[in-house]
């Protein structure tokens, strides 16, 4: 009998041990969205469409594009965001297109909240706007 509690008490602990190690799930607004603020909404906003795609909601972000979605939530090796921050540098659509590449950490973040299914709040909490918006003076 105390070798079956001592493997009841085994068993239990290797069961219940992956959901206490488990990570929490990725936070939009203080993980994802300060990525996209910094380094794709400067080129991806209703001023500046490269690429048919606004990241300043996501309304805009999921608005039909020629290029297909840019997210598809729960599957991120389908879905071009991710595929183009993964991109080699040197490949034409690679992002982002100037500046530095997007940390591995950022891009497994990135990742990880795609797959949790890509939660994206609506309000000021999703709105992102871009750091320099352009002038609109002499138009």
């Amino acid at each position: 009998m105390k070798r079956f509690f001592c493997l009841t008490g085994l068993v239990m602990g290797v069961l219940i041990q992956p959901i206490s190690a488990a990570e929490p799930p990725v936070d939009f607004v203080n993980q994802i969205k300060p990525i996209l603020a910094d380094r794709c909404v400067e080129c991806h906003h209703s001023e500046s469409l490269f690429g048919e795609l606004n990241l300043q909601s996501r309304e805009l972000m999921m608005r039909k594009r020629k290029g297909g979605p840019v997210i598809m939530p729960k599957e991120p090796e389908k879905s071009l965001l991710y595929i183009v921050l993964t991109l080699p540098p040197k490949e034409p659509k690679a992002m982002p297109a100037t500046g530095h590449r997007i940390a591995k950490s950022e891009m497994e973040l990135i990742r990880r909240w795609i797959a949790e299914g890509a939660t994206w709040p609506d309000g000021k909490d999703g709105a992102i706007m871009p750091r320099k918006m352009p002038s609109k003076k002499g138009v």
